[in-house]
């Protein structure tokens, strides 16, 4: 999933979200891919909420 649906799916802004990624505080791991293209491990967002 990449940042900004995972963003949308939380109720948190994208470019908070983005923010967040920046500063290395995003609560789930990501990685960015290309230049425009961040994704986020939706396994470890689904195993931190349970």
């Amino acid at each position: 999933m990449n940042l900004t649906e995972w963003a949308r799916a939380q109720g948190v802004h994208p470019q908070t979200a983005y923010r967040w990624f920046r500063e290395g505080t995003l609560p789930v791991p990501a990685q960015r891919v290309g230049p425009r293209t961040i994704l986020v491990n939706v396994d470890a967002n689904t195993a931190s909420g349970a």
